[in-house]
Formats: C-alpha cells, structure tokens, sequence
C-alpha cells in the first residue's frame, strides 16, 4: 500500500476528481481511491456542529438544541414573545405553541389547518394567518383565539405584516393572488390584485413600501399605495416564497419546480396529513378533514436561488440549489444572509460576494422559519416539527461524517490521508449495505496522524472527522487507498464468420427477401474472423488466449503461441491448414496484465460448433442417357447447397437435384435436354458446398 504522500503531491492529486474512482496507472496494479476535495461533495455528508464552505474547506460551525413538538408534523412560523418566550404556528390542527425557557405547551388552537404566519400590532395584539379558510385569528393573552378577519376570496393567507405609520396589517393570500389591508377592526380591503394565483410573501421597507412575492410568476412586486403597483424584477422560476429588506437591498427566495405551479385555480387539494416536501404537502387524499389548494404540485424537489436586489432593481443572484428549495432568509448585518432549505434540512449563511456556507444540518427536511440574529438565535422545522436553539458549546468537537464511499465490490482498505490546518481526529466504519445499518463495523479507533484505516474490508467505506472550535482548524482533503476483490472478467458471445446460416436470407436492392442460395458469387476464405463481448466488472486489462479442438476429439490445441499477447476483442484464424469438419473454439479472458499471479483470474467459454469448410464438392458420373443428362455432385462435409447449369457458355441456371432437396452431401440430378438444337455441345455443371466453395466440371455431348 501506498505510505502518505508529501504534501506538494497531494496538492496535484486535490485538484482531481471529487469523491472520483480513479483508474489506475496502466502499468499498475489495480489500487484506487476515495478522494474528497470538493465543497459540493463534502456536502453530501452529514454534520453536526460544523460547517461546509464554498471554498471547499470545513470549518467549525454551530451546535444546536432541538426541542420537539411530539405529534405535531409541521411548525411552520415562530414569533418571539415580549417575555422572551417563542411562540409558533402549526399544523395539521391549526395550533399555537409557546417555548418558555426549556418548557414546551400548546398556548393557542385556532380550529383551522395551518397556522401560516404570526405577527403583532404595536399595542402588542397577536394575530395568526391560517389556511384553508383564509381567516385571521387574534389571540389573547390566555391564548383564547378570536376570528378577526376574513378576506374575501381568500382560502390561504401565507404572510402577514404589521405597518406601523398606516397602522394596518397586510395579508398575502392565494388562490387568487390578492394582498389585502386590515384596519383595527378586522375590516379588510384590497389593496393590490396580482395575475399571480398566489402571493407568498411580503416585506415592508422603512419608506413604507410594501414589497410583494407571488407564485406561479416569480415576480418581486412594489406597491406604493392600494392599486399602485410596479414589477421590480421577473426571476427565472416560479415561485418567490420569502423576503427580507436590509437598507435598501431585498433578499429574496427564489425557487424553480419541475411542474407548473398550478394546475387550476381551486382544485388542487392537499394532504397535511403525510410526511411533506414543503410547507405544505401535494398528495392528495380525499378523506382529508380539510383539503386545501396548494401553491405548487411537487412531486420532485425543486431548484432554489438566492437573490440580492436593490430597490431601484438591480439584481445579482448569490447562490443556487440544484437539488432543494429555499423557505426563508434572513439579513444578518449588511453583507451575510442566512437561507433555509425545505428539501435538506439546512441552513446556508451566504455573502454578498457570493462565498457561502453550509451553516447548519438537521434530521429533518424542512428549515421553514428562523431567527438567527437575536441574542437567542433559533429556527423551526417541519417532516417532523421541532424547536431548535443555537448554543454555546466551546467545549465541543465538530463533526462532518462523509456519506458512504461505495467501493462497487468487497475491498481492503489501505491508507487514509488528508490535508488540514490544525488538530484533527478521524475515524472510520465499513459495511455492506448502502445506508449504515445496525451490520456496519463500530467506529474505529482514533486516528490523528495519517496511517492505515482501521476499519475491515467491506464495499462500503465511511470516514468521520473531529475538529475543535478553533476557527483556525480547517480541513481541505481527505484521501482514502482501497484494493477492490479482483472480479473474473466474463466472455461471452463468442461470433465465427464467415459462417453460413441455413434459414438466413438477404434482400436485394428493390428489398426483396432472396435465399442464401443466391449469394455464392462471394469468393470462399480459409480466414475465419472471431469475436467476443466481455463483462469486465473491474475495467482491468485483460489477455485473451484462444484454442480450438475438432468437435470429435478432446483435446485442445492452441491457437495463438504464448508470446503472442492478444488484447483486442477479436481475432482472424486462418484455416487453410486444419482438415475440414465442425470444430470448437475457446476464448479464455486473463486479468494478468494488471494482477499479480497469486491474484490473477481467468474464465473461458467455448463456442459453438463450427464448420470449418475449404474444399469444394466433386461432380461426378456425367452422362447423357437418352434425353437425359444425368450426374453427382458430392462433399466430404456437405450439403451440397446449391447446383448450376450452363450451356455452350450462356448464363448459369439453377437446377434442383432428384429428389428436390439440397439437403445431404451427396446429389443426384437429371436434366432433360428436349429443346436442344441437332449438333454437339458443351455442357458444364458448378456444385456449392454449405461453406461457399464452388466446383465445376463439363462434357460434350454430340
């Protein structure tokens, strides 16, 4: 195996392919190796407390607390009390929970689905937007929930904002794409009318300026005042799901689904009684107690981007999930926004320079709300629904596991390296299944210095590393050295021409079917050309050696002398020299030319038989017996496949033998010569074998 290597080689060797399965030198044995390097594929693990950056690097993140809601699949929003406490929305029964400290209660139940948005007046009055129903709830401080409002039309209201100038709260709702103003006494009135099915998502600039994201159309909308409306930017997707504004800059949601938005208006139903992939699930399922419209179709995951945009419109995107959609952002100071994914689980701390990280990874699928830029940062989650508060932990070690490193079949592992700034530990498990189950090998003992893996061999390899909270610490690579079980290469169908098929037939130009019969024109050839399909699982070189036994004896012989090194899937034999008759040919496959002899493997198949045929029929016993033109045509191997007779020099004519069918190696045939003119001629007789070769023979007649 392979000792580490110095560092300026492994540099060349980082800028390979990530996470790759490499080939070999050709002049090698057949050593690979996992090699991890790249932002994307580190992502494609597992963390806790630590953080994967765009550069390629991982670092220390965050540690989190989750506290869970039991039973309740979905927290869909959070807002932070006056005490200090947190209160969230959810679903599927329309509640309203408080976390105080470590304490967890129901607090509010407003008999609807969802709770899809919290916010409070400044007079401190608690409002809740729901769905199906499209109502707005006021809550009191004992957590009594009171209809306050019912736009017109409304079956969702996704956002909801207090403006504090016009003192009026404004509602984002679907499926008819209105934003409606709420005055004190929950009398609501349009405000803007999109052409959007859907408005997901407000945001209020300090000028008053009430910015507005809609859905089937990824459209950031500015309204000025009620029906005074302008489009700020058209993105490429369908759908804007959320907003933050930071000094004159928007940060904005962007997702693109594989399906159109919609459908049709109010009639696509939703389940919230399953697992979903966002906010709100797609699976319909009549015997819902409430089924809803929802504001996309996604049966698969969809596309998220992040988005900056100026108020005057200016707009650079930052960041894009290819697999993933985004739920939520949020500004934390001028040059970071933290975005949270609805398909992984994860939190992204992105810059407006483009550079960006993977924050924080839980359990669950869906990051739908947060608040990471108070003094007690927190975020809620759904696919199950949970609490989770960001905490201090100096004292603990960050954790990134790769995903399982498949190494395609049984393989022992050899040495494990990496390239790193400061101290950290890794550990590895191998197993057999594609998920880790409870058949994977324990987490192997520390390893702090490059060396073996001390895990045994398995197909599948998982590498855990520890870091410190050092921001220093970082990891760049890591490498890992295998030796996959060496695999028998497999030959197969093995294919002999030129080779002559009894039913086979041919079409002519005008593409009318014509018997082989009719295609003896082609010159016979004593060379054979043989070839083969290989399965070769492990992509080693291979050497093929060929021998041939007649079809009556046993043993082989070979083909090929032994310094003749045969690599190519194929091979001219030349058999002017071997008697004619059915014989065997054996294609064996090596893997020597890549293994040591004491790992070497060899399979080989025999063909089936083959006619070997270089000699041609004999005509025998011509004769002219009264009228009757009589004769033989015989072969050694037969049949006699075909006869001919030609006149004075004329065109060849087919003639057919005694009984009618060219079917043994030995003919008879009989012509009648009637029509003859008186006078001698020359009549000539050409027999074919079923190998193609061709026999003639004459005499004249007076």
């Amino acid at each position: 195996m392979i000792r580490s290597l110095t560092p300026p080689f492994f540099f060349v060797f980082a800028t390979l392919l990530v996470v790759a399965l490499l080939a070999p030198p050709v002049n090698a044995v057949s050593t690979f190796h996992f090699l991890l390097d790249d932002a994307k594929e580190f992502a494609e693990g597992e963390f806790k407390g630590a953080a994967v950056n765009s550069d390629g690097s991982i670092t220390a993140g965050v540690h989190t607390d989750r506290v869970e809601l039991k039973s309740v699949p979905i927290a869909r929003c959070l807002l932070r009390a006056a005490d200090g406490s947190v209160l969230i929305g959810t679903g599927n029964k329309g509640e309203v929970y408080k976390l105080k400290g470590d304490t967890l209660s129901l607090f509010a139940r407003t008999g609807e689905l969802m709770v899809t948005s919290l916010v409070r007046d400044k007079a401190g009055t608690l409002y809740a937007g729901t769905l199906p129903s499209g109502k707005i709830f006021t809550i009191d401080k004992q957590g009594k929930a009171s209809e306050f409002a019912k736009p017109k039309g409304a079956e969702h209201v996704w956002s909801l904002v207090f403006d504090a100038k016009r003192e009026l709260i404004f509602a984002a709702t679907g499926p008819e794409g209105k934003v409606f103003a709420v005055d004190r006494k929950g009398k609501a009135e349009l405000f803007y009318d999109a052409d959007a099915d859907h408005v997901m998502t407000l945001a209020l600039d300090d000028d008053g300026s009430l910015y507005a994201g809609t859905s089937d159309e990824a459209l950031l909308v500015r309204i000025r005042a009620p029906n005074r409306a302008e489009v700020v930017y058209d993105f490429p997707g369908n759908e804007v799901t959320a907003m933050a504004i930071n000094k004159g800059a928007i940060a904005v949601a962007v997702n693109e689904f594989p399906k159109p938005t919609f459908t049709a208006k109010k009639e696509t139903k939703v389940n919230l009684n399953v697992k979903p992939n966002d906010s709100v699930s797609s699976t319909t399922n009549s015997n819902t107690a409430g089924s809803v419209p929802t504001p996309a179709q996604r049966s698969q995951p969809g596309k998220g981007q992040l988005w900056r945009v100026a108020v005057q419109g200016e707009a650079e995107q930052l960041f894009d999930l290819d697999k993933g959609h985004l739920t939520k952002v949020q500004w934390a100071g001028d040059d970071i926004i933290y975005a949270a994914a609805g398909h992984d689980g994860r939190i992204y701390r992105v810059k407006t320079d483009g550079t960006h990280a993977v924050w924080i990874d839980v359990d669950e699928r869906q990051v739908l709300d947060m608040d990471l830029i108070s003094d007690r940062p927190l975020f809620v989650t759904g696919d199950s629904a949970a609490v989770y508060r960001i905490v201090s932990a100096s004292d603990k070690k960050s954790v990134w596991i790769s995903k399982p490193l498949d190494a395609k079949v049984l393989s022992r592992f050899g040495e494990l390296e990496w390239r790193a700034q400061g101290k950290i530990q890794f550990q590895t498990r191998s197993g057999n299944t594609r998920k880790p189950d409870s058949s994977w090998t324990h987490w192997s003992s520390p390893l702090a210095e490059p060396g073996p893996i001390r895990s045994p061999q398995a197909r599948f390899l998982q590498i855990r590393a520890s870091l410190n909270a050092d921001p220093k610490t970082m990891l760049y690579a890591v490498k890992a050295f295998y030796l996959p079980q060496n695999q028998r290469a497999i030959v197969k169908e093995i294919a002999v021409e030129p080779e002559l098929s009894k039913n086979s037939s041919s079409k002519d130009k005008s593409g009318t079917e014509k018997s082989e019969l009719s295609s003896f024109s082609v010159k016979p050839t004593s060379v054979y050309k043989i070839s083969w399909k290989v399965h070769n699982p492990d992509g080693d070189r291979l050497r093929y050696r060929l021998k041939y036994r007649a079809e009556n004896q046993k043993q082989w012989r070979e083909m090929l002398r032994e310094s003749e090194v045969l690599t190519d899937r194929k091979h001219e034999w030349e058999t002017s020299g071997i008697p004619d008759g059915y014989y065997r040919i054996q294609v064996s496959a090596s893997d020597e030319l890549d293994n040591p002899k004491r790992t070497t493997l060899q399979y080989g198949v025999e063909s089936e038989p083959v006619l070997i045929d270089n000699h041609p029929p004999r005509i025998e016993a011509l004769r002219l017996v009264g009228n009757l033109f009589q004769g033989k045509a015989r072969d050694d191997m037969g049949p006699i496949s075909r006869l001919e007779y030609a006149i004075d020099g004329r065109d060849w004519i087919m003639i057919f033998p005694s009984d009618d069918l060219l079917d043994t190696a030995e003919e008879s045939f009989s012509l009648k010569l009637d029509d003859l003119e008186p006078g001698p001629h020359i009549i000539a007789v050409r027999a074919f074998d079923a190998a193609g070769n061709a026999t003639s023979s004459e005499v004249t007649i007076p």
